[in-house]
């Protein structure tokens, strides 16, 4: 076989929260890493966030040398703009019942790509480093499982050029009107530049109003546009996002945290052989990525379909042909680039800001 699929962690319950170290014990070039997490709940509960909140980092690490350098969001959203497809979130808050997410990480252009991969025989001790707390999107939980699967070119002998690296290299508190000033990295041509702009009431885009890449002090703009410019230039690219929950609740509120933040809207159904006719959804609210569903009298069981754009509520600024090594944006031709955020007049409730960049790592 050309490839094979290779288990780096079978799966395994890692309790409530901390750090899990594991070691990649593989010495053919790797296309892909993917975790799965999977969590179960005891009884019905609220959503307190989405399922991938679950996983605060995950680092891919040789000794002090950091490879990657994400959260689950960031790591799921990267995934998105990368393929085009959102991973599989399978999310059911029934009694009993699991979440499941899947976050891939990818080496490459895509699933395969002979010229970019991740080569640990090039390292001396290569490890994945996963931060979680089970409880993070929903407190109820009482088991976990975590599964980390990849992969790998095996009787295909390839010669990588290097890999595609992702890290979060800021983070910050968005401020009404105020400017947030970023000096970037010139060690490596720059694929993606992501914003991640997170407010409890907000879409993205309404985070910021003004998004500035500024060479050598202003000599080249290559970006000045708001958050909302960025939105409707670059994610009409990619297509909806679509997923769907299970659920079981009463008369009360029902709050779902999904993938998309921006233009989100939700479509309800129930069960007519459980539900006695007449009883059904009586609204649907969305605030940022939260949906709240309001039932009517013993609508007990119900599915959901949430869509909408921007996953995780980031915003992404690819740089030339995404598909050619050579179009991509060669800082190591500038003397000094400085990203410039200024926040909109209403951030929003609670906001933050994450900066992420992928680079391409001969």
């Amino acid at each position: 076989m050309n490839y094979r699929e290779v288990e780096i962690l079978a799966p395994e319950d890692l309790g409530t929260t901390g750090t899990k170290v594991i070691d990649i014990n593989v010495i053919d070039p790797i296309s892909s890493i993917e975790l799965i997490w999977q969590t179960t709940v005891v009884t019905a509960a609220l959503m307190t966030a989405p399922h991938v909140a679950c996983i605060s980092k995950i680092e891919i690490i040789d000794g002090s040398d950091v490879l990657t350098s994400l959260s689950g969001e960031e790591a799921q959203a990267l995934a998105f703009y990368h393929t085009r497809k959102m991973p599989l979130n399978q999310i059911s808050v029934k009694a009993t019942e699991y979440m499941r997410s899947v976050i891939p990480i990818y080496f490459g252009r895509k699933l395969f790509d002979k010229q970019l991969a991740l080569d640990p025989k090039r390292y001396k001790n290569p490890q994945i480093r996963v931060t979680w707390d089970e409880d993070a999107a929903n407190a109820n939980v009482v088991a976990n499982e975590l599964t980390i699967r990849g992969w790998c070119f095996d009787q295909k002998s390839i010669s990588p050029q290097g890999f595609l690296m992702a890290k979060e290299i800021k983070s910050y508190t968005p401020v009404a009107n105020g400017f947030q000033y970023t000096d970037l990295p010139l060690d490596y041509p720059i694929r993606m530049l992501m914003l991640q702009s997170k407010s409890t009431d907000k879409e993205p885009g309404e985070v910021l109003a003004q998004v500035k890449l500024s060479e050598d002090n202003d000599k080249r703009i290559p970006i000045d546009m708001t958050g909302q410019e960025i939105f409707r230039k670059f994610a009409s690219w990619y297509p909806q996002i679509h997923e769907q929950f299970d659920g079981a609740d009463a008369v009360t509120a029902s709050d779902l945290y999904g993938a998309p933040t921006a233009f989100v809207k939700g479509l309800a159904e129930v069960d007519a052989d459980i539900i006695a006719a007449g009883d059904d959804f009586s609204q649907v609210t969305v605030a940022g990525n939260k949906l709240s569903v309001s039932l009517a009298v013993n609508c007990l069981y119900y599915g959901f379909h949430a869509f909408g754009y921007c996953p995780h509520f980031c915003l992404p600024i690819p740089f030339g042909d995404q598909d050619d090594l050579d179009d991509w944006y060669d800082v190591a031709k500038v003397g000094g680039l400085r990203l410039i955020q200024q926040g909109a007049a209403a951030v929003g409730t609670t906001p933050t800001g994450q900066i992420v960049l992928q680079q391409f790592r001969k």
